[in-house]
């Protein structure tokens, strides 16, 4: 797959379920199925599991259930793509912002990083 010169709306079909995998296994606190899609190149950069739980911890009683909503913007960089989405926040009026980081990777195009920002 030539990730990089797929269109924006290709992308778009690629990458929105693995980003609705990964919210969907957030609202279900699961760890295992939140890191699913996640490139595992080094050990040492992967996402702890008790961050994932200090995480939830800190923030599931104040926003809720995240639900990926309009899409805001689709940055191309030289070996990644960025795509930012608003997500609804359940306990929360105002709409908040997912970043995902996409990269092709052993053929496939998993998540490099993502974060949101309420």
């Amino acid at each position: 797959m030539k990730f990089l010169e797929l269109s924006d709306k290709e992308i778009l079909d690629t990458v929105k379920p693995l980003a609705e995998h990964t919210e969907n296994s957030w609202n279900q606190k699961s760890y295992d199925d939140f890191c699913h899609y996640f490139i595992e190149e080094n050990p040492e950069e992967s996402f702890p599991e008790e961050e994932f739980n200090r995480q939830i911890e800190e923030n599931y009683d104040t926003y809720g259930h995240h639900t990926i909503a309009d899409l805001v913007a689709i940055h191309r960089n030289p070996d990644h793509v960025i795509v930012i989405w608003k997500v609804d926040l359940e306990k929360r009026k105002e709409p908040g912002f997912l970043i995902y980081d996409f990269k092709e990777h052993e053929g496939k195009v998993l998540i490099e990083g993502c974060s949101y920002h309420a």
